[in-house]
């Protein structure tokens, strides 16, 4: 699975270093020269981890930060911030207050943007890995209701058949237990489908 990678930067020459950099990595690089750009990206795609240059024109940063972590759809989304290498303490503690997660100065060394870059979105691709999990554990857990309910109404179409017969109205038992087998065929073969969405075990009990 291949992660989105967004780097925000408003000088052409460092976005392409970065994007050479990350080409060894495989994963999908998309990129920004303004804060306005970041913002547009991140309402098209979702990003394993950004990494957003301090000072850019109109929105800096800063700014691009703390709108990110405003919206709940982006709030988690991890951001580096690329600064200068002589950047002061107080602008450290300023991006960590806005949100960033760790910095990188400028110019890089691509061993470790790679190296950060890449625990970001491993830690990504494990987060996407338990949200199939669940999503299949959920799934596995509503085709076991479902099979309960078509054993419920096997049991109960049984039950009408039986009641019918010690009223010697065999006719009765037989064509209630063959449109209670007929209704759990349909059933099953909606399971065997995968057409969870489309099973109705209302059609056991409508068939008794």
């Amino acid at each position: 699975m291949r992660a989105n990678v967004l780097v925000a930067d408003d000088t052409p020459a460092n976005v392409l270093a970065i994007e050479q950099v990350l080409e060894p990595l495989q994963h999908n690089v998309v990129t920004a020269s303004s804060g306005d750009e970041v913002l547009r990206a991140l309402l098209k795609a979702e990003f394993a981890v950004i990494l957003l240059d301090v000072h850019m024109p109109i929105m800096d940063g800063f700014e691009v930060a703390a709108q990110i972590k405003a919206r709940e759809k982006t709030r988690h989304v991890p951001i580096i911030f690329l600064t200068a290498i002589n950047q002061a303490p107080s602008d450290v503690f300023q991006g960590y207050e806005a949100g960033a997660v760790d910095y990188l100065s400028k110019p890089v060394e691509p061993w470790l943007v790679r190296a950060k870059v890449g625990a970001f979105v491993d830690i990504w691709l494990e987060h996407k890995r338990i949200e199939r999990l669940q999503s299949d554990l959920a799934m596995a857990e509503q085709r076991q209701q479902q099979a309960l309910q078509i054993n419920e109404g096997i049991v109960q179409g049984i039950a009408v058949a039986k009641m019918a017969l010690e009223l010697d109205d065999h006719e009765r038992a037989l064509d209630t237990l063959d449109r209670t087998l007929t209704a759990a065929k349909r059933v099953i073969s909606h399971l065997l489908l995968d057409s969870v969405d489309e099973i109705q075990p209302s059609d056991l009990r409508a068939a008794q």
